[in-house]
């Protein structure tokens, strides 16, 4: 069976695959243009979102004449959807391969906003002690609403966390379910409900077109002025214009961002200087490359293709070419 890797990297660990997999035959391109020659007669397309461009998808349609199954080493297709999937081919991705520090880092983030490690740090610089004032704005996880938007294995992870800081967790979902060891779960067409609830909101949904400014003005003033928002998921998930204006005007406490809109923020952006918000560089599923996870996710739905089942992960791609 022909395999085409397009890692987003030549040194990717994905590339761990062609070791750990000697009976496919492998082939590792790097370019639209190399994989337009390496495709036909490939079953399998190992690639990642991030190098889907529209040669990427233009190569796809004119010589993927026998492709049966795109594994995405991301948790996110939207680049590859939008560069154009042919119809017939199955599609599946990595969600929670990294579920563990996603979840990690969006627990890092909100303690650090909850125990003032801005203000902490801005001190420190300043070489000045202030003990009573910083006291005085501490907060705890302890019996805290923490509503966290989505119930993947990212959200899934982040409830756990969460539980073992005795915070009260609550959620938002594409459909209202079972709650579960949740205190609730609202719809999206609800969500402001949650957010009204919220000491604490985590933003960990994924991030298509259906969430595309989900988190907008009407959310962000169903808010308390004391709550604190984390997103670790896709920047375009807030409109970021009205946090910027919401943590401005004081109607918001502070956010910890690894996702932005535009990445790279512009060095224009206000929020550079917001001493109430923590930025990292889209980085929250960085510690660990998820190999192990991803050789296993590989290998069982290797197995599903060859005995026909569905594929674990696999995604309805719509509106193909």
């Amino acid at each position: 069976m022909k395999v085409v890797m397009y890692p987003y990297r030549r040194d990717d660990a994905i590339i761990g695959l062609t070791r750990d997999f000697p009976e496919l035959d492998w082939g590792v391109v790097s370019s639209a243009e190399e994989l337009a020659r390496e495709i036909p007669n490939a079953t399998i397309l190992v690639t990642s979102n991030r190098v889907c461009t529209p040669a990427f998808g233009e190569a796809l349609r004119a010589h993927a004449n026998a492709l049966r199954w795109m594994f995405f080493s991301s948790s996110g297709v939207e680049r590859g959807v939008a560069a154009g999937i042919p119809t017939g081919v199955r599609v599946t991705n990595s969600t929670g391969v990294k579920a563990t520090m996603v979840a990690e880092h969006a627990m890092t983030l909100l303690l650090a906003l909850l125990r003032q490690l801005p203000e902490c740090q801005a001190l420190q610089r300043a070489h000045l002690y202030r003990r009573q004032e910083t006291n005085g704005k501490l907060k705890t996880l302890e019996d805290a609403t923490v509503c966290v938007i989505g119930r993947g294995a990212i959200g899934r992870e982040i409830v756990r966390k969460l539980k073992a800081f005795d915070a009260q967790p609550i959620a938002v979902s594409r459909t209202a379910t079972d709650p579960g060891d949740l205190a609730a779960v609202y719809p999206r067409e609800r969500i402001t409900e949650g957010l009204t609830r919220a000491d604490a909101v985590i933003i960990c949904t994924a991030g298509d077109e259906s969430s595309f400014r989900l988190i907008g003005e009407r959310e962000i003033a169903a808010m308390k002025p004391t709550a604190y928002i984390v997103n670790v998921a896709r920047g375009e998930i807030i409109n970021e214009a009205a946090l910027v204006a919401a943590l401005a005007g004081g109607r918001l406490a502070g956010a910890g961002l690894d996702v932005n809109e535009t990445e790279p923020l512009p060095a224009d952006s206000p929020l550079w200087d917001m001493p109430n918000v923590i930025l990292s560089p889209h980085v929250a599923g960085g510690g660990s490359t998820g190999y192990f996870m991803h050789r296993n996710l590989f290998k069982q739905n290797l197995e599903r293709l060859r005995a026909g089942q569905p594929l674990l992960n696999e995604i309805n791609i719509s509106n193909r070419p």
